[in-house]
């Protein structure tokens, strides 16, 4: 029996933790910080390929790295007087307008993805009691692989450098940590870009393209597309979800309909963050039933298609007596392939996106469920 060729691993640097070839140690040289750094980490991102705190553990000498569970649950950390939590909490205070006495002497961190570092906030109340602060508004993020909500969210290192620059400004050298980082993102990149991967070919859906229903058809320009975000829930609350924002457009793209919805419980920032809500705008909500009201007005006499399930299966509660369709589910049957998320489809099909004037993620995917309302109901019919 014939046996594969023993081979040697590849060089590793157990100092970044990446293959030699990739190693990003060249010029770091461990920092004499005096605002010690502690990290509350989540166990996932201990090996993550991209992680940046073996980067901050190379490069600063005080710093501590304290564990969380899978659940980001851990138990009470013995931290020093004066720690201060890097995170905009309500009621954050920002660095840079601090007065020297009223800054941190212990910087304190969460490394996680941005839902992590939430529920690690949430879920755990010694974390949460740790005073809150907050960077200068107008950072701007260097991390080009992993996706942010927010283009000013920053990695781990890179705010962990923002607060030591403001807490100690006469710390020199932290330029080659974010060296080190670009040369971080500048290798997985590359070496990305030198891996080619076979796609499995995926079984074609069976049987052939179904017609658009009938009625959906027959209603012609009295189409009205439908989105609507759903209120987060408090903790770990289970049961039906109700909408904090109801966003709608006839097939024309003229008439628009938005209304913010007074939720049960007020989102916190990372909920806001994802929702492109400010708080000007969530105060300036309406009741529900008076939402309902308006929606209704709105959709009288008309046909109403959603793209998204949860805003199908909230219509299909019986909100108005107008009938929805799944305009997804429309289109599944009708290109009888596998769909991707609907901005990619967008941008795949190349479909003209309307600028409908409304902002936050609602107004971006009425427009981009628009613009796939329009290819379905009018392009095809035409034979475009």
């Amino acid at each position: 029996m014939n046996r594969p060729p023993i081979t040697e691993p590849r060089p590793h640097c157990y100092r970044c933790d990446k293959p030699v070839a990739m190693c990003v140690c060249a010029g770091l040289q461990p920092l004499r910080n005096t605002v010690q750094v502690h990290i509350l980490q989540h166990v996932k991102e201990r090996r993550h390929a991209l992680g940046t705190v073996r980067l901050l553990r190379a490069g600063l000498e005080a710093v501590a790295v304290h564990p969380f569970d899978l659940r980001g649950r851990s138990e009470p950390v013995d931290l020093p007087q004066g720690a201060g939590l890097l995170y905009p909490a309500p009621g954050a205070r920002d660095l840079s307008r601090l007065a020297p006495e009223a800054r941190p002497r212990h910087l304190v961190v969460i490394d996680g993805t941005w839902n992590q570092a939430h529920r690690m906030h949430r879920d755990n109340p010694w974390v949460a009691a740790l005073p809150c602060y907050t960077l200068p508004p107008g950072q701007q993020g260097r991390y080009r692989i992993r996706r942010a909500p927010r283009q000013e969210c920053l990695s781990t290192l890179e705010a962990v450098v923002q607060a030591l620059r403001l807490l100690e400004p006469d710390l020199q050298g932290t330029e080659a940590l974010e060296q080190a980082f670009d040369a971080m993102i500048d290798g997985q990149i590359a070496a990305a870009s030198r891996i080619t991967v076979q796609p499995r070919a995926r079984r074609p859906r069976q049987g052939p393209a179904r017609p658009i229903p009938e009625a959906l058809l027959a209603a012609g320009e009295r189409v009205v597309v439908v989105y609507a975000e759903a209120a987060p829930l408090a903790g770990d609350r289970r049961g039906p979800r109700e909408p904090i924002r109801i966003s709608a457009v006839d097939l024309a793209g003229e008439r628009v309909f938005d209304r913010l919805v007074t939720p049960r419980v007020a989102p916190d920032d990372y909920q806001m963050a994802k929702l492109g809500l400010t708080t000007a705008e969530l105060r300036a909500a309406r009741p529900h039933d008076e939402s309902l009201r308006a929606f209704r007005a709105f959709c009288a006499g008309r046909v109403l298609v959603a793209w998204s399930p949860w805003t199908h299966a909230w219509l299909a509660e019986g909100v108005t007596d107008a009938p929805a369709f799944l305009l997804k589910g429309v289109w599944a049957n009708v290109d009888r392939s596998r769909i991707p998320a609907l901005d990619l489809l967008v941008d795949g099909l190349q479909l003209p996106v309307p600028d409908l004037g409304l902002a936050g993620r609602a107004g971006e995917r009425l427009a981009q469920a628009l613009a796939m309302a329009q290819h379905v109901l009018r392009d095809r019919r035409d034979g475009g």
